[in-house]
């Protein structure tokens, strides 16, 4: 780990913390309005997860379908398809444009591969972050991030060979270049004990990563340590198994578990100071709480609060609400009227305000705030309320004895 270390400490960039208040009280609860739908995967294609650019006042949005292919679109006042990725190999398993960079956008694949690839060369793959120390046998990845500097992206990998690594790449090395030369610097392997769900670079400190698996634990590193025991700052027992995890503020951090609960917790606490149940997501009478799921949480101020965006399953449709925490409960924000879909994935828009969801009908919706009219679904798929000029995964766990 010793490049990692040297790496991290060529850095000069110092970032400002981001606060957020999660204990203020809840605004009179709202509508988000559907302001396009667009089908752009039929054929049982799902779309798996999401990301995009805060450019304004177009931006982009890049996806990736259960075909294998990622497509990037660009949002103003209609959605456009601009190219489409074929690249890939395997499921992709996270998806990120560069922080730095509304033109580079990385991908990873379960085959063990992430590629950067450059929109303005029609998405031509450019570099490509792999671990071929083995023989040239690739660990199979489940997770990925970048962080917030666009310097060092780190990999997690399932269980293989009685091990888990948090694999780590610095963007900058020259041999990151398509070559058949090993790129890797360097890993963890010794602090999750099964397969590492997700990752979670701080979102100004470019040297602290949170790491979330289904043994339970998150992990808080300090990549400025020489060891993988001494980068170890902080270990979080769920008791359950992990789905997603993220910042929320400067030492808090959200978790989704695969029993669609939620937890927050601050880094150096010994439990959760809030959690909440799949039973809490039903909020109304009618509300079936096995049919309900999460998806993720937004941490931005952007809708008032950060919220957790959730919707249910069941005979009588496909619905979506957005929830923050209110006096230790969970109660609803946002109503969202028209979902038609079970939602996958998630990405907030920051400065107009969009909540654009995908998910297993292969649909792309763009939800915001009503300041006009309610949608108007049309052939050109043009946004009633302009962009940019306003505001089902159960996995058993086992516990774990510590």
């Amino acid at each position: 780990m010793a490049k990692i270390v040297e790496s991290l400490k060529r850095l000069s960039v110092e970032h400002e913390s981001r606060n957020h208040d999660n204990n203020r009280t809840a605004r009179r609860k709202g509508e988000l309005t559907l302001s396009v739908e667009k089908v752009v995967a039929p054929d049982h294609n799902y779309i798996l997860c999401i990301c995009g650019t805060q450019s304004e006042p177009e931006f982009r949005i890049g996806t990736a379908l259960s075909d294998y292919t990622c497509v990037i679109y660009s949002v103003g006042e209609s959605l456009t398809e601009t190219i489409k990725l074929t690249h890939n190999q395997a499921p992709v398993v996270g998806i990120r444009f560069s922080p730095t960079s509304r033109n580079i956008l990385y991908t990873a694949t379960s085959n063990g591969l992430i590629t950067a690839c450059d929109l303005r060369a029609r998405g031509k793959v450019v570099a490509e972050f792999k671990d071929s120390t083995e023989g040239g046998k690739l660990k199979p990845l489940s997770s990925f991030d970048i962080s917030c500097d666009d310097r060092l992206i780190a990999g997690g990998t399932e269980h293989v060979g009685g091990d888990a690594f948090i694999l780590f790449w610095d963007i900058r090395y020259s041999n990151s270049k398509l070559d058949d030369k090993n790129n890797l610097l360097g890993g963890y392997w010794e602090s999750h004990m099964e397969d590492v769900t997700s990752l979670a670079f701080h979102t100004s400190k470019q040297d602290v990563l949170a790491s979330g698996s289904t043994d339970g634990l998150i992990n808080v590193f300090d990549l400025t340590q020489p060891s993988e025991d001494s980068a170890l700052t902080y270990s979080l027992n769920t008791e359950s198994s992990v789905d997603r995890i993220g910042w929320l503020n400067d030492d808090n951090l959200w978790c989704t578990t695969h029993m669609h609960s939620l937890q927050l917790w601050n880094c150096d606490g010994a439990t959760p100071y809030a959690k909440f149940e799949r039973s809490s997501l039903a909020l109304f009478q009618n509300d079936d709480p096995n049919s309900c799921y999460t998806v993720r949480v937004h941490a931005s101020n952007t809708l008032e609060q950060p919220f957790l965006l959730t919707g249910s399953s069941s005979v009588k449709g496909e619905n979506l609400r957005c929830l923050n925490v209110v006096n230790g409960r969970l109660e609803a924000c946002y109503n969202m009227a028209g979902n038609k879909q079970i939602v996958r994935d998630s990405w907030l828009h920051e400065k107009s305000g969009s909540l654009i969801t995908v998910g297993e009908g292969g649909r792309i919706n763009i939800w915001r705030e009503a300041e006009t009219s309610p949608v108007e679904q049309n052939s050109s798929h043009k946004l009633i309320a302009k962009i940019g000029t306003g505001k089902g995964r159960d996995r058993q766990h086992r516990s774990k004895p510590y």
